[in-house]
């Protein structure tokens, strides 16, 4: 297939960046890039995982990392201010082509999409080569060609309802006609193509917990839990090489 050619460029090298939202923890992704390099690699990659933290960490002011957040959310399609702005200036130091995975928590999910189309504005990334997983992030307004490219996965409850607070923020919302050739809010006009709710134990800050008390009965932690729907999507959306 012309895609699989395309994304083996670089042989089997795999760059993956996992983003931090607010308040995080300097160690917060240690055990989750562990784990995502291992599923990689079981899956035929030579990975290369590393961490962007786009609002800093939990040393920095939670008021000022809020309002980075809040400008990385746009009511229209602009680009990013400071936080998609900071990702895309780490991820142009380090990324040389290979296919690109961005995984961001809560607000760095915002931050991975900003800098993505960032990135591809500037033409130093392309579409194909780009996939980007916002795991429990609020809502940003994806531009139409990069709709395929998005994984939007959120907490529900054991009756499927959404429980994660965070993911009420933002829009996805637009204008648009409808079967009557009128105009009306279409609240998904510029949604990410494939959102899944998942169903996890404790709230936003817990999708990437991997002890007790986020471990369920089948002794599946929340970690293992994401990550497993997380490379789902990402295996089937570039074609990875099987097991």
């Amino acid at each position: 297939m012309q895609t699989n050619s395309r994304l083996q460029e670089h042989g089997n090298r795999l760059r993956i960046y996992l983003l931090a939202g607010i308040a995080t923890a300097p160690h917060f992704f240690g055990r989750c890039c562990d784990m995502i390099a291992q599923i990689a690699a079981r899956s035929g990659w030579e990975p290369i995982v590393e961490t962007i933290f786009p609002y800093g960490d939990d040393s920095r002011s939670l008021f000022s990392q809020v309002r980075e957040v809040s400008g990385d959310l746009p009511r229209r399609m602009s680009i990013a201010r400071k936080g998609g702005r900071i990702a895309a200036s780490q991820i142009r130091n380090s990324y040389s082509g290979e296919p690109l995975v961005l995984i961001g928590h809560s607000g760095g999910g915002a931050a991975a999409y900003q800098a993505a189309r960032i990135l591809s504005k500037e033409q130093e990334l392309t579409q194909d080569k780009c996939r980007i997983v916002q795991i429990g992030s609020p809502k940003v307004p994806i531009v139409p060609e990069l709709a395929r490219q998005v994984y939007y996965i959120h907490a529900v409850d054991d009756k499927g309802r959404a429980k994660d607070p965070i993911t009420r923020l933002g829009s996805w919302g637009g204008w648009s006609l409808n079967r009557f050739n009128l105009p009306g809010w279409n609240p998904k006009k510029y949604a990410p193509a494939h959102i899944e709710g998942i169903h996890l134990l404790g709230g936003h800050t817990d999708y990437l917990r991997y002890d007790q008390p986020f471990i369920d009965e089948q002794q599946m932690s929340n970690m293992e839990k994401t990550l497993e729907r997380v490379w789902g999507w990402i295996q089937n959306s570039l074609a990875l090489p099987q097991q």
